[in-house]
């Protein structure tokens, strides 16, 4: 049988010691990626609740992530730092100082990895299209080294937490819901001659896997809530979970959702309508 590298993608975790809402579905997620054992864990962001500048939350959320018991890596979100400057929904766009705050306590917010036949990177997408800020052009040289590094032949996963778009890759439209379409190229060009076989986000609180040009594009859901009252439009299913990932030796891979039948389907937008915001409400202190 062929070798299989394992991937579990969790995503949107919004996690807070003060009002720790979500974090039964957190418990949950952590026993079963105990038992199971996958080969890494890759966090696609927003970890903390949702004020990128409540530093009680990302120091929280930052233990939370030091028991996963598998090897594990992360990127920022907009929540954890900011969001995108020309296509960002919050009233707190990325910074430098939010950014070195990710840096001290999560480390690196851009990374390669060996993972058996292929190679999976990170990236912060919320700093693409930033208008001139230095993190910009530091991870964007790095990438066109590392990728320069990378055989044409080896498979490639890229990780972000936005995804790159909505309906189709050449949409010119702008929303927080996805990255802009200049940003978006930016991060594809160096991958022009490469073997980008899966893009892997998180963001939507939606499940979604589809392909197209030979990409397979994987949305995670949430392992906290879902977003939004029903009647809102989604792409994809509205459910939460996350997303159990197999890298085949020759390029091909396997996907499945995860948690559905044992996750709690926590519904975010019952906090806004009662409480006038997702984040309010009274305080649910989780034990140390």
């Amino acid at each position: 049988m062929a070798q299989e590298f394992r991937i579990v993608q969790v995503s949107d975790l919004h996690l807070s010691g003060k009002r720790g809402r979500y974090q039964d579905n957190w418990e949950i997620t952590l026993e079963w990626i105990d038992a199971e054992k996958p080969d890494l864990v890759v966090v696609s962001g927003d970890v903390a609740l949702s004020d990128p500048d409540e530093v009680d939350d990302l120091v929280f959320a930052r233990r939370q992530l030091n028991r996963i018991s598998a090897p594990w890596r992360v990127i920022p979100g907009n929540h954890d730092i900011g969001d995108n400057v020309v296509s960002g929904g919050m009233a707190k766009s990325v910074d430098a100082e939010r950014r070195q705050r990710w840096l001290d306590l999560f480390g690196p917010d851009y990374w390669q990895q060996t993972c058996g036949a292929w190679t999976a990177i990170g990236v912060n997408a919320q700093i693409l299209n930033s208008g001139g800020f230095p993190a910009e052009e530091e991870q964007s040289a790095w990438l066109t080294r590392t990728l320069a590094e990378i055989p044409r032949e080896r498979p490639i996963a890229l990780f972000v937490h936005k995804p790159l778009f909505m309906d189709h890759p050449s949409e010119a439209g702008v929303t927080s819901d996805c990255l802009d379409p200049e940003a978006r190229h930016r991060l594809l060009r160096p991958f022009a001659d490469k073997s980008l076989k899966l893009v892997a986000c998180g963001h939507k609180h939606q499940y979604r896997s589809f392909g197209i040009n030979g990409i397979i594009h994987i949305w995670a859901p949430a392992t906290s809530a879902v977003n939004h009252p029903p009647e809102v439009k989604m792409w994809g299913l509205r459910e939460v979970g996350f997303v159990d990932i197999r890298l085949g030796e020759s390029g091909g891979l396997r996907q499945r959702l995860v948690g559905r039948d044992m996750l709690f389907r926590h519904e975010s937008y019952v906090y806004a309508k009662e409480y006038g915001s997702a984040a309010a409400g009274p305080e649910q202190p989780v034990a140390p």
